[in-house]
Parts: C-alpha cells; structure tokens; sequence
C-alpha cells in the first residue's frame, strides 16, 4: 500500500475505530514522517465532528452526492486541478464534510436509516454518603458549606469543591472515613496531607483523617484521579483492588471498574507499582500506563495519551478506538443506567469521539449510532443495544 495515497482512508477508518492493524501500521508511518503530520492528527483527533459526522453520512451514495454538491455550487467536474501535498491532506480530509453537505441537500426519502426515537434519560445526581467513626452514615450536598463532625474531636469543612481535611488533626489516634460515590455522581476530597483525590461514579475510598506512621495509605474501589502532596518521607499508598501504587509527589488516575484489569495511567512523576501477590515492582514514567490482568496476575506497562483516561474529571469521556461494550459501561455509571445487548457481537464494534458527561445521552448515543451503525432503545433506565 502506498499509505500516502491513502492517508484519508486511513485516517477516516482510525476516527471511525475500524482501522485494521495494517492500516494502523501505515498511518503509524505516516505520523513518523514529520511534527507537520503528527499535529495535523491531534488536530482531528480533538476534533469530535470529524469522527462523529462522518458515520452519518457514510451510508451515502457519494458519487451521487457529489453531483448534487457540483450542480448546486455550478463546480464543474472535468477542469483539473493540481495540488500540493498539504493542500492534498487537506482536500482528503475535509471531502467527507463536504459530502455530509451534499447529503443534507437530498430527499430524507434517499436516506437509507431512519435515527432511532429513544426516551429521554437524565444522570440520576444522588448524593455522596460519607461513613464516619461509629459507622454513621450522612448524605452530602455540594450546594452546602459546613464543618462535619468526622472522628473523635475532628470536624472538616464541607463546601461547593468538596470535602477539606486539616493537617492541624491530633496524630495519637487515627479514624477512618469512608466515602461513597454513586452511579452517576462525582466527589472533589482533599486529604489531612494536602493530596487532591477526584472520585468519579460508583467509587468508594476508604481513609484516615489523619495520617500517622511510614506512610499515608488510602484504599480505592471504582476509580479516582490521584494530586499526591509531595513529602519524601512518607510515600503515598493506594491499595486498588488486587494493586498496590506508591508514589512520593505525582498526578495519576486508577481505574478498577474493568471486568478484565485494573489501570493505572501516570501523568506526572514517578511511581511504583505491582500486584498485591508478587514481589516484583514496575517503575512508570509520565505518559505510561500499567494494565493488570485480573485472570493472569500479569502486569503490562505501554505508552499511551493520558488524556484518555484523564479528562473526565474535566467532564469530559474521550475514547479511541474503544469497544462498544467498553463505551456503554462507562456512560451506565454515568448515567446509572442498565445495558442490554442482544447479540454478542454488537459489543465488539469500536468508536472513537470526545463527548461532554452532562449532556443529554441521545446525544452521545446519536453520535455512536452515526458511527457504528447500532440502535438504542431506552425503557426506564434500561438501555437495549442492537444492530
């Protein structure tokens, strides 16, 4: 394959998630070649409407669309045009834009899919319930600035960014708390030390509301986007599941809610991590991810775009080239909703698109249907995926 004559194939095929491993292999080659190519990739890449509006119209006859596109703008066909190789990129990139264009010129009857109607479904937003001594449990709201009683003598402020923990606590006795975010909620803690912990949906962490001995150890279910205070004495410790990460000053997300492992993503410093039955450490650099097999017991360490894993404590979900059934169960703890899918091979299908969490879902689920070609059916908070 000559992948410069291909690079808008391979391109749509990469933003569409069906790129193959030998295209993908080539489109490597391409963002090798120069600083030009790679930035014009994340250029797109951060662009949502070049993955999303494409599958839309894919469908199309675009031969036809064309014509219509000519006749419309009085483009005539046969004068020929010569092109330079940016405006060529250029040309091969924007043209299914301009199809889309086309399309929206003709008959809804020429189309050949009908979007699916789906009822509408809201994140259900309940609230945080935090656990303290004595196994009392309260419900926090974010609207609310308050000071909480939390241990033996320990009150912590409670306002609009989430829960403050003072490093001024006694260190002779250490209480614990325990925080519980639900399906569809999200939690702002800093802890006694000064460490910034993001929780997102159906995440629990359990911590003291001080930190007394070698270390400061926390321990996570769900995932959590980790501003660990630096202090070289004491390593900072999260017990995730069957991993143990320690850190000594850094910024890095962990992730058990995969059925297959649990990620963890670096975004700055250093850290070390295993699984809680081997000996063997994994030093990570910023911009790595450590994958552990749950069935295995393996440890897997590669480079990745931390953005991916990152961002949603912006708001944001990104994914690329990420399974459908991967997809749905991220936004159904979003949204606290079911996912039904009536066929195993459904769940295979990839997409790749930047969405923000607080949107409506038919939007997002609009955007994945354009692209992969499935039909959601919302019953309650149940969603149907079929092709």
């Amino acid at each position: 394959m000559n992948y410069k004559d291909e690079i808008g194939h391979l391109l749509r095929e990469y933003f569409l998630g069906t790129i193959t491993e030998e295209e993908q292999y080539f489109l490597d080659c391409w963002l090798e070649e120069s600083e030009e190519h790679r930035l014009l990739f994340e250029r797109l890449r951060k662009d949502t409407r070049f993955a999303e509006e494409y599958g839309v119209f894919r469908e199309t006859d675009a031969e036809r669309a064309w014509e219509t596109f000519c006749v419309k703008n009085r483009i005539g066909r046969k004068r020929r045009v010569l092109f330079t190789w940016r405006e060529y990129v250029a040309a091969v990139i924007v043209l299914p834009l301009v199809i889309a264009g086309a399309w929206l010129l003709l008959s809804p009857k020429e189309m050949k899919k009908e979007m699916p109607v789906v009822q509408r479904l809201e994140p259900m937003g309940r609230g945080v319930i935090l656990e303290v001594v004595g196994g009392e449990s309260m419900v926090l709201a974010k609207e609310q600035e308050k000071m909480i009683k939390v241990g033996n003598g320990v009150a912590v402020l409670q306002n609009a960014r989430g829960l403050i923990y003072s490093d001024t606590v006694q260190r002779q006795k250490v209480d614990t708390n325990v925080l519980r975010i639900p399906r569809g909620g999200e939690f702002t803690l800093q802890l006694a030390d000064g460490t910034k912990v993001y929780l997102n949906s159906a995440t629990e962490l359990r911590y003291p509301v001080a930190f007394v001995g070698q270390d400061r150890r926390v321990y996570l279910r769900g995932e959590a986007y980790f501003e660990v205070a630096k202090d070289a004495e004491h390593p900072f410790i999260v017990i995730a599941d069957d991993v143990q990460v320690k850190v000594y000053g850094t910024s890095f997300n962990v992730n058990t809610h995969s059925h297959d492992g649990i990620r963890t993503v670096l975004v700055e410093g250093k850290v070390g991590i295993k699984g809680r039955v081997s000996d063997e450490e994994y030093m990570m650099k910023p911009n790595e991810m450590a994958f552990y097999n749950r069935a295995s017991c393996e440890m897997e360490v590669k480079e990745v775009n931390p953005d991916l894993y990152t961002l949603w404590r912006k708001g944001v979900l990104v994914f690329e080239r990420e399974s459908l059934e991967n997809i749905m169960n991220t936004l159904s703890l979003w949204y606290d909703m079911e996912i039904f899918f009536q066929s195993e091979s459904v769940k295979s299908l990839h997409f790749s698109g930047h969405m923000k969490r607080y949107e409506q879902i038919e939007d997002i689920l609009h955007a994945i249907t354009d692209a992969t070609g499935v039909v959601f059916t919302i019953n309650g908070r149940t969603v149907c995926v079929s092709r």
